[in-house]
């Protein structure tokens, strides 16, 4: 029980990375990350607040799923990753305002209930 935990949080905190990422990237407009660029670009990424809190969430995610995967089986644990496409779907509705239409929600039923019987 302990591991599903961390599963849920290390997924949970890479669906909200994913999230603050987009609300940087937002504020960013267009990034070239062309060899002219790139030190511009990257100075930019690291003066964007969200892009750097969604960067920390990544990090705290990757550093807990290490923790999973040496406490169970790749098998069991990597299904649950999908939760985050759930997590994005929801994040996106609520915190971005995106639509939420029916071919989404179908598509959330089916990952949800194709973990539901990969861990049965």
């Amino acid at each position: 029980m302990k591991t599903l935990v961390w599963i849920v949080v290390s997924v949970v905190l890479g669906s909200l990375g994913q999230v603050v990422l987009k609300l940087g990237s937002n504020k960013l407009g267009d990034v070239g990350l062309s060899l002219q660029t790139l030190p511009e670009d990257m100075l930019r990424l690291l003066k964007t607040p969200e892009i750097v809190v969604g960067l920390v969430l990544f990090g705290t995610s990757f550093l807990l799923w290490i923790k999973v995967l040496t406490q169970t089986e790749l098998s069991y644990a990597y299904p649950m990753v999908s939760l985050g496409y759930v997590n994005v779907v929801l994040l996106s509705y609520f915190l971005l305002q995106e639509t939420f239409t029916w071919n989404k929600l179908i598509g959330t039923a089916i990952i949800i209930i194709g973990i539901l019987v990969i861990n049965k």
